[in-house]
């Protein structure tokens, strides 16, 4: 083996390993045991000697499992009996719970590259250059190596936690210990033992004991916190004085892993730059268990590179990272539930099917069955609250078009009920809420004073539109019109990252002509119930041929716009539109209005006023409330052909909203 460290020249080899930490060390063993390194160069990048037993690898498993993987020479001890937290103890075949030392792993690894040609670089990577699609250049402290294939195991970058992302730190101190007395049951470990202070986070003990009178007891925390061995050592301390005060402590170790559902920050370097252990997504973020994982995946790898295959894996969303998520979110946001949890949870399962579960290998109807068992309120809410966030992350665009969808397949069945449900939840939810934080967009901070003049204010406006309504109509119609093509255009433009004025107001037009045009004859029923309005002046010409040349200039003005934007979302909107046709008018405007425009407004306000959704909701409340009282009285009370009266308050209501959104728009735009 050939060592380097201060050579200013270029090496180029075929693989470069950086990191020598178990996913590359595992890997490394399945690429000798398949001769894969044979007539290969090789260059390892390590800034630690890694001559210590700095870590404790522990994982579950079966014999087979073990053998198949090619581990058994490395386990130095296992259990088949785990005690959780005094609770219980039982048997966990035919899993049994495993202990490879670092040092072990690493000089086996070492023993096996004896035969290689193989170069030990103990640097830091400072810089990656891509020098062609199957070509790398890795600049080191005093060294440049250059690769065709590089596997890079170096911990993750996380990017910043945002919306329904949790970021902890599962952070871990502990004591190998001897003692003269007898004080360890050999044959059994204690997986969690929650009978320590939990000091606002979810933190245990548990026992690895390799004899009588020898283990690595061990602190872990849960928590936004790292774990600082001052206060390791004094909770160890204070818990081993329970066990046998009298030890000897042999030597420590620690460590902090990431426990984050945030996206891991890679850069796409090429197909031969490959990603490898918790870069690669095989740390699972609610355990920290990773080694079993690393090497299921160093099997995959290596068998893949034998066959040419691909070596890049993918990471597959499935139904446990949902788990993880829930889980994680909870341990986040109430840590004083993490210990309450975990021993209901082993109180009421098997231990060897929970431990199954956590390490992805049980079947749904098993998950179903672990999952009844948890605290179930709290469970529901984040799961709910998970759920909203995956939609609401979606594009705008594509909710509204699966419910258009969806309410054609429910005309079909006569379930438009559904369809009307939908949309009363939306609009309660968010349709009505977005415009009840009117009284945020000028000055977020209002006092009582401040707030009673806007209200006024705000309710002068619609006063002053109700009037224009009474004496002029039909002018007043035009210019509710006018203002909700702009005030439409304006938030869609907004979202949408476009931002040509003009063509947000022309795109407002055609999307508002767009839901009239295709419902004539519903939209003369509203205008006939307005009082003093002409309507049929407005619609009698709307018909047969002229309006078909209407409907069809309008599609293509919204496609030139398509066009001239570049975007694909005014051609998706339109698509939906035109599919809304056969749908009821007030249907399809309120899917536009509801689950496009209004969460776009919704989405746009929490940004710019940073606040979260519960905030939100909860000052709009007032105004919320008002509202909803004014169209269920309306619904209860009113009659049919008040129709066009209730008309004239919404669009009263919607001039005074226009403008607090506007000018939240050209505030924001500064």
């Amino acid at each position: 083996m050939n060592y380097k460290t201060s050579n200013p020249d270029i090496t180029i080899v075929d693989y470069a390993f950086v990191g020598f930490g178990a996913a590359n060390c595992l890997f490394i063993l399945r690429l000798i045991d398949q001769n894969l390194l044979e007539d290969k160069t090789i260059a390892i990048i390590e800034p630690d000697s890694k001559t210590k037993n700095d870590r404790t690898f522990c994982f579950w498993a079966t014999e087979k499992e073990v053998l198949d993987l090619g581990l058994d020479n490395l386990i130095s001890h296992k259990w088949e009996n785990i005690e959780i937290g005094g609770i219980s103890q039982e048997s966990i075949a035919p899993l049994k719970y495993f202990h490879i030392k670092g040092i072990d792993l690493y000089t086996e690894t070492r023993k096996k590259l004896a035969i290689c040609n193989v170069t030990f670089f103990n640097s830091f990577l400072i810089k990656s250059n891509t020098l062609s699609l199957t070509f790398h250049e890795l600049i080191l402290e005093n060294e440049i190596i250059q690769s065709t294939i590089v596997f890079d195991s170096r911990p993750p970058s996380y990017s910043k936690p945002i919306n329904n992302q949790s970021h902890l730190y599962q952070s871990f101190y502990g004591w190998n210990i001897s003692m003269d007395k007898d004080t360890f049951d050999a044959s059994k470990m204690v997986l969690m033992d929650f009978k320590i202070p939990q000091q606002n986070s979810t933190q245990f003990v548990y026992i690895l004991p390799f004899s009588e009178n020898k283990a690595l007891v061990e602190l872990t925390r849960f928590s936004e916190k790292k774990l600082t061995p001052e206060e390791a050592n004094s909770a160890l301390k204070d818990y081993m004085a329970k066990i046998n005060p009298e030890y000897k402590i042999i030597d420590t170790e620690k460590g902090v892993l990431p426990m984050s559902s945030a996206k891991i920050e890679t850069i796409d370097l090429g197909k031969n730059w490959i990603n490898m252990g918790s870069r690669s997504h095989k740390l699972k973020c609610t355990t920290g268990f990773a080694f079993h994982a690393m090497a299921e995946d160093a099997a995959v790898k290596a068998n893949n590179l034998k066959n040419q295959l691909s070596i890049q894996t993918v990471q597959e969303k499935n139904r446990f990272a949902f788990y993880d998520r829930l889980l994680l979110k909870i341990l986040h946001e109430s840590p004083e539930k993490g210990k309450p949890i975990f021993e209901t949870l082993f109180s009421k399962v098997s231990t060897s099917l929970i431990l199954n579960f956590l390490r992805e290998k049980t079947s749904l109807k098993q998950d179903l069955y672990i999952l009844s068992k948890l605290p179930k309120t709290i469970f529901i809410l984040t799961a709910i609250k998970d759920i909203y966030h995956k939609i609401s992350s979606f594009p705008t665009i594509i909710l509204p078009t699966i419910l258009t969808l969806c309410g054609l397949i429910f005309s079909v069945f006569n379930l438009d009920y559904v369809t009307y449900f939908l949309l009363i939840l939306g609009f309660f939810s968010v349709g009505l809420s977005h415009g009840a934080l009117d009284h945020l967009t000028g000055s977020p901070i209002l006092n009582k004073t401040k707030l009673l003049i806007f209200s006024i204010t705000y309710i002068a406006k619609g006063a002053l539109f109700g009037v224009v309504w009474f004496f002029t109509p039909g002018f007043a119609l035009l210019l509710f019109i006018l203002y909700s093509a702009w005030h439409f255009g304006q938030a869609d433009f907004k979202e949408w990252k476009l931002t040509n004025s003009l063509s947000s107001f022309v795109w407002g037009c055609v999307l508002l002509i767009l839901i009239l045009l295709f419902h004539v004859a519903e939209l003369g029923t509203v205008l006939e119930q307005i009082p003093n309005l002409n309507h049929s002046a407005l619609t009698e010409n709307l018909e047969g041929t002229r309006l078909l040349v209407l409907q069809l200039f309008t599609v293509l003005i919204g496609v030139i716009l398509a066009l001239y934007h570049k975007s694909i979302f005014i051609l998706l909107t339109i698509t939906y539109l035109l599919l809304s046709t056969w749908l009821p008018l007030l249907v399809s405007f309120g899917i536009y209005f509801v689950f496009q425009h209004s969460m776009n407004g919704w989405k746009h306000l929490k940004n710019g006023l940073n606040k979260s959704s519960k905030t939100m909701w909860k000052e709009s409340f007032p105004f919320n409330l008002g509202g909803s009282l004014l169209i269920i009285g309306f619904y209860l009370f009113g009659e049919t052909n008040q129709l066009g009266t209730f008309f004239i308050i919404i669009s009263c209501l919607s001039l005074p909203h226009v403008l607090s959104m506007h000018n939240f728009y050209m505030l924001k735009r500064k």
